[in-house]
């Protein structure tokens, strides 16, 4: 299956064996196959030409899998995995069966583990940091402060709030013919039919058609496709009915009329590439070099591509938007990380003044990235509708209509040519890579961290080592910013050629690491103290014992180090209010908690600032009032930001409340000094913002390693042991942030491990657009030993109270998985008899990509 559970099997199988014991003579068989094709389930033939044969004879073997070859014809339909595939899998797990049931002394000794199903024990786990008690509530490790609400049911999200009976629901109508202009759009007959209400399109429009405000540094992207349609499901109109079903099931009932609809539709880089049409590449950083210029003569010299593919970022809460009309202006409730760019685009949309647009946010149910500017055509069309029909739009999207139509990650291809000594280290490199933009090249991670991070912690100078990025448009939604954008594909990158390095020189990746680390990088002191603490040379040399013990399950172990780059940007404001008749405080900010435990940070350091217990702090929803102008929620940084903001407020309230406190006495009593302030006419009131500037930039560092178990019969895998060591400087909350590292992690393991876009080649259409084929990690994929360390007397000189961010570089080093799979597989393959060389993996590594690479041949299949 595509991850542990909850998913629907590639390729199933029962078998039915009446055989006569001990000389295991067949007197029946049935063996039956799903998965394979429409019309086929008994293996006919086999089954009739095992009746009277020793089941267990080396012969009756070779003969049941030289048939089973022939018999079983897979068929080929995306997104299905591939014909191959299905067949070496069916072939598997009648072998599997075959081990599991032989005598014990039929079987030779290192095939019999291939018998059993990965086991996999109760999920465990070991969290280590430090707390600094002079500071509680900060560094103290207490319970987010929404946690219980939300394992409730009882904290509100977009969708809980409460509208007027006459609310009016809507759905996208999407286009479907790539590069064809659309000529006319017919709704007439759809808005004859029962429960709908009104149909929108660009020319609806008062204002700008714009989901994104050129002012905030954007390309054009339309709200509705009023020409050429740019990738398949593109928006081209709202349907507007009575309830969320009637408008999304009549919306593409909607008729829509095309023109010039021949053209190659290219949706993925990798399909640029295939067709070569390199018109479509854009060069975002170059190297000055020419040539590189080796700083001593190398040794080996190799090269390799490395490809890894987009993400959907798969929130929890879809993208939602309710718009009220409220007094000549709107009120919206939306799901947005940054208010400010979604209030420009409502009102430039509808010619009206910011102001008669007041945007209001509670909490996001998860963001990853997908509802910083995504989420803008949904806030758009709802907000069009209750402005024209001056009524309640509730407009929630279907998540086939988010996956189809929404931007996603990156994806990435890197070709790279490296030049070694023997012992690893790099005396010249060169890595030119590809990132998929979709159809512009807005919110480019290239620009960014990308670059900036393909070097990593490693001594690559600008004369040895020569990158040069480009961005290429596809036909697919425009990509977007998702969780580590840019980070998790330039460390991938960089960490990828180091583990072929390690492969080249046939030296361990951990010596491969330490041959090229910076000088006087902090990475020189983490990764010995991680190797060591982790166990990790012994568990090494256990894994390789094993291997050599074991045919059919494999377990391979994968290290990645990560130097992350924090970039500190933007204004955040917030606004502290002391109230005079209890003493408890309520605290307003424009940033957005989406689950990363803003709001518990941001009270902890309001109740340290102010010397008040954490109970008398509330934060009150995010709104475009108090958080007017504010910067977008992400990059790891808005928690800190924001404390920033609030401590500097605090501040001033104290130092409004000092005289007050002077005149009281040291013993005084908080709820006294409030109200003694209070009846004094002192103000209790302040905001104030954090700016660019007031913070500086810092690297985060992080080393984690995974070992993984793999069934070579069928792909099927399970991660047995994690280790990371989180560089958290001094944790303002250490549950929040190893919460945060732990779900980055695993978060990262599903784009590396099990979730895959498939696209429809001639259509452009992505056919995983659900949770029936688009499989992110579920419980059971999560580590069964989980352990995390925060590294410990570790202040951070440039980061608020000597913390570090958290909530996205962890997600660099889930990379470490695949480099697992790479160790396994190589056992694999020697065993196969397959010449060693380096296999190519990226994202995913599915089931199928372990099968297909570990030269496992059916025919070939005996007991001994």
């Amino acid at each position: 299956m595509p991850r542990a559970q909850n998913s629907h099997a590639y390729v199933n199988a029962a078998f039915l064996l009446n055989i006569s014991l001990p000389a295991g003579k067949v007197i029946s068989a049935r063996i039956c196959f799903g998965g394979i094709n429409p019309d086929f389930i008994h293996a006919k033939a086999i089954e009739s030409a095992l009746v009277d044969q020793y089941l267990f004879d080396k012969n009756t073997i070779s003969n049941i899998f030289e048939n089973l070859k022939s018999q079983l014809e897979p068929n080929a339909i995306l997104p299905d995995a591939s014909p191959e595939y299905r067949l070496n899998l069916a072939g598997g797990l009648l072998y599997k069966t075959l081990l599991r049931i032989a005598p014990n002394d039929s079987v030779k000794e290192e095939y019999k583990s291939g018998g059993n199903l990965l086991y996999r024990p109760l999920s465990c786990g070991m969290q280590s940091f430090d707390t600094i008690e002079k500071n509680y509530p900060v560094t103290q490790a207490v319970q987010k402060i929404e946690a219980m609400i939300q394992c409730s049911g009882e904290a509100t999200y977009m969708n809980d709030v409460i509208t007027t009976s006459n609310s009016i629901f809507c759905a996208f109508v999407n286009a479907t013919k790539v590069g064809a202009n659309i000529e006319q759009v017919d709704a007439s007959d759809i808005l004859q039919m029962p429960g709908v209400v009104a149909f929108y399109t660009a020319k609806d429009i008062p204002g700008t058609n714009l989901s994104c405000d050129p002012s905030f540094g954007y390309d054009v992207e339309e709200i509705f496709c009023s020409g050429v349609v740019k990738y398949y499901g593109q928006p081209l109109g709202v349907l507007v009915a009575l309830t969320h079903d009637i408008a999304n099931h009549l919306a593409s009932k909607v008729k829509v009329t095309y023109s010039n609809s021949v053209y190659n539709v290219l949706p993925t880089t990798s399909h640029v590439f295939e067709a070569q049409e390199l018109e479509r590449l854009h060069k975002v950083k170059s190297s000055a070099l020419k040539n590189i210029q080796f700083s001593q003569k190398p040794d080996i010299s190799s090269k390799g591509v490395f490809e890894i593919g987009g993400q959907y970022h798969f929130t929890m809460e879809p993208q939602t938007t309710i718009a009220v009309p409220f007094e000549e202006g709107l009120q919206v409730w939306t799901a947005t990380q940054w208010m400010d760019h979604t209030q420009s685009v409502i009102a430039k949309m509808l010619q009206i003044k910011a102001n008669d647009v007041q945007l209001k946010v509670r909490r996001l149910g998860g963001g990853y990235g997908s509802k910083i500017t995504r989420g803008n055509q949904v806030a758009c069309a709802a907000s069009l509708v209750a402005y024209k029909l001056n009524r309640p739009a509730r407009f929630v999207q279907t998540i086939e209509s988010m996956m189809t139509a929404n931007g996603k990650r990156w994806g990435c291809r890197s070709d790279y040519e490296f030049h070694i000594k023997s012992n690893g280290k790099i005396v010249g490199m060169e890595n030119t890579f590809y990132q998929d933009a979709g159809c512009t090249l807005n919110e480019n991670p290239i620009k960014g961290h990308s670059v900036v991070c393909a070097k990593n912690c490693y001594e690559l100078s600008d004369s040895n080592s020569k990158i040069v990025a480009e961005a290429v448009i596809t036909d697919a939604p425009s990509s977007t910013w998702c969780r580590a954008p840019g980070s998790v594909e330039g460390i991938a990158m960089i960490e990828n050629i180091l583990e072929h390095i390690a492969f080249e020189a046939n030296i361990d990746p951990v010596d491969a690491r330490l041959a090229n680390i910076k000088s006087g990088n902090k990475m020189e002191e983490l990764l010995p103290r991680f190797i060591k603490s982790t166990d990790y040379k012994r568990r090494r040399e256990e894994i390789d014992k094993f291997n050599d013990k074991n045919r059919w399950i494999k377990r391979g172990l994968g290290v990645a180090i990560m130097e992350y780059p924090v970039f500190l940007f933007g204004q955040y404001p917030a606004t502290v209010s002391i109230y005079h008749v209890d003493g408890t405080t309520v605290i307003s900010h424009g940033g957005i908690e989406m689950g990363q435990g803003m709001n518990t940070k941001v009270a902890q350091v309001a109740a340290h600032t102010l010397g008040i217990p954490l109970s008398y702090i509330k934060i009150e929803s995010s709104d475009t009032i108090n958080g007017a102008n504010s910067m977008v929620t992400g990059g790891a940084v808005g928690s800190e930001s924001l404390c920033f903001a609030v401590r500097k407020a605090c501040e001033t309230l104290n130092d409004r409340l000092k005289p007050v406190k002077d005149e009281l006495g040291k013993n005084a009593g908080w709820l006294n000094i409030v109200q003694l302030a209070w009846t004094k006419s002192i103000n209790l009131i302040v905001s104030d913002h954090y700016k660019k500037g007031d913070m500086e930039n810092y690297s985060v560092y992080g080393l984690a390693l995974t070992e993984m178990e793999i069934d070579i019969l069928t792909g099927n895998n399970q991660i047995k042991r994690v280790d990371i060591l989180e560089d958290a400087g001094e944790s303002l909350s250490p549950y929040i942030d190893i919460g945060q590292v732990e779900g980055s992690f695993v978060m990262l393991l599903g784009y590396w491990l099990t979730e895959q876009l498939i696209y429809d080649r001639q259509t452009g259409e992505l056919l995983t657009n659900r949770t029936w084929n688009y499989k992110p990690p579920g419980a059971r994929d999560i580590p069964i030993d989980f352990r995390i360390e925060l590294l410990q007397k570790n202040p951070n000189p440039a980061g608020f109270m000597r913390s570090k961010a958290t909530g996205e570089p962890p997600c660099c080093l889930a990379v470490s998985s695949i480099f697992a799979i790479q160790h396994a597989l190589q056992s694999a393959r020697k065993d196969a008899g397959l010449k060693r060389e380096w296999v190519r993996l990226g994202a995913p590594t599915t089931p199928e990509t372990i099968v297909l690479n570990s030269g496992t041949d059916i025919s070939k299949f005996s007991l001994v």
